[in-house]
């Protein structure tokens, strides 16, 4: 890909972002789902780009889809029955988390 395509593709990037967070500003959208989804998705995200030479592996795939629906539904049960945790703790169990599925992807997959 060029540098004028990148470009392009940042630029829109950033723009998007933009428009999701004035959505959200304007919205009656409960923030903490907005922290932890956004958490979850650099978290993941950053796993994902990390272990990116397993991609072609259909397991590698089911392993991560598992390891989110499991993380989904945790969030969602704690989210529901608990009162919003402060941000930090968040912060350190999405850590510990990724650092968890980070492991087991390499231990599976790393041949």
């Amino acid at each position: 890909m060029n540098r004028t395509a990148v470009a392009a593709f940042q630029i829109l990037a950033a723009l998007l972002f933009c428009a999701i967070a004035i959505y959200v500003a304007e919205s009656d959208i409960d923030m903490r789902w907005v922290v932890v989804g956004g958490m979850t998705l650099v978290l993941f995200g950053f796993v994902c780009y990390r272990t990116k030479d397993f991609w072609g592996n259909p397991w590698y795939w089911a392993t991560f889809g598992g390891w989110f629906a499991l993380h989904s539904v945790a969030v969602v049960v704690v989210q529901r029955n608990r009162p919003m945790f402060p941000g930090m703790l968040y912060g350190i169990f999405g850590a510990l988390e990724s650092i968890c599925l980070f492991g087991l992807l390499i231990f599976l997959f790393n041949k």
